[in-house]
């Protein structure tokens, strides 16, 4: 009797004790979940940027001289025509009053000549020599002049002085670089685009693009494009291209600034499913998977997906979910096939 006493007794207490694992095995594991979401597959491209003036020329006189005047302060806007320097005009004064002289004479010259060569008093050759005479002297005057003119430098178009390089009372020899005249009505964003990308969206102009100044992220401007290089750079095998920024708001900022440039494609249509990027089991080798959660049975199970792209910290899934699915999105490597599960709610 007390045999099967005790033997009923280890019966209940062994019975207890599996019904104790089993509630331990079955107990739901808390696990964070994220919905897969559908989204277009928009192309979106960031680039490094260096910043310019539309255009940039710098001042230089053609004739030598001393320098007794220039208004070119640097950082300050000019008009065009605005008289930016000046040389001495003196010695090329000098020499336009020498050469009318001179031409003045020659044309005498060549009525006088002229008059008795009608006469046939005078020779083909001495008339032939006094026109040319007459002519010699009258380039050398319009040269006189075209160097008096070259005494003085004018703003070609509306301009910012970048940098002076000469001093009042220098002397200037033709073809030193007094100033950089630049056009700032515009600015440029140059950058280089690598050939896959050039390549795949050649003839491509519905896009939008926007820039920012490294450290001024909160202001973003709008750009519209230029133009682009046809030819890569044989080094590094990428295509310049140009965008640019119109109206007053290139006053904020100076030619030589960096800038980030983003180009996204409007045409694109393709959509996608994003989860996190924490989701991913395996690599680009084997193939990738996720442990998507089932409604049903509260399980998880292991499902190959196709990743398309790797975007920050999300990826972008083209097969194997769909939209709305949850997959568990951290500690994926201590997941099994079947694991009961809970999903994680935050507490605030």
């Amino acid at each position: 009797m007390n045999r099967i006493f005790i033997l009923a007794v280890v019966f209940i207490l062994q019975a207890c004790s599996e019904s104790t694992e089993a509630k331990k095995e079955v107990a739901p594991v808390v696990v964070q979940l994220s919905s897969a979401s559908l989204t277009n597959l928009a192309n979106d491209y960031e680039f490094p940027a260096t910043v310019s003036a539309v255009k940039s020329v710098d001042l230089k006189f053609e004739v030598s001289g001393r320098l007794i005047f220039e208004g070119l302060v640097e950082g300050s806007a000019v008009k065009k025509g605005q008289v930016l320097a000046k040389i001495d005009p003196a010695p090329f004064q000098r020499k336009v009053d020498e050469s009318r002289i001179r031409h003045e004479d020659a044309q005498r010259n060549l009525k006088r000549i002229k008059d008795v060569f009608e006469k046939n008093v005078a020779s083909q050759r001495d008339y032939d020599d006094a026109k040319s005479q007459f002519s010699i002297t009258k380039i050398a005057l319009e040269n006189a002049k075209q160097d008096l003119s070259y005494c003085t430098i004018t703003a070609p178009f509306d301009a910012v002085i970048g940098a002076r390089y000469i001093e009042n009372n220098s002397l200037i020899r033709s073809g030193d670089t007094l100033a950089n005249l630049q056009d700032r009505s515009a600015l440029y964003f140059s950058f280089e685009v690598p050939e896959r990308i050039m390549t795949a969206n050649a003839g491509n102009r519905n896009i939008k693009a926007t820039a920012h100044i490294i450290g001024q992220e909160d202001k973003v401007f709008d750009i519209h494009y230029v133009e682009h290089k046809t030819t890569p750079d044989p080094i590094t095998q990428t295509y310049g291209v140009t965008f640019a920024l119109d109206g007053a708001i290139t006053k904020l900022f100076y030619p030589g600034s960096r800038a980030i440039v983003n180009i996204k494609d409007n045409d694109s249509r393709v959509q996608a499913l994003v989860v996190p990027i924490n989701a991913l089991l395996g690599n680009s080798d084997s193939g990738f998977s996720v442990w998507r959660f089932n409604r049903t049975d509260n399980t998880i199970s292991k499902v190959a997906v196709t990743v398309s792209q790797l975007q920050g910290e999300y990826a972008l899934i083209s097969s194997g979910l769909n939209d709305g699915d949850k997959v568990v999105s951290a500690a994926v490597g201590q997941m099994r096939e079947g694991l009961n599960v809970r999903e994680y709610k935050a507490t605030y």
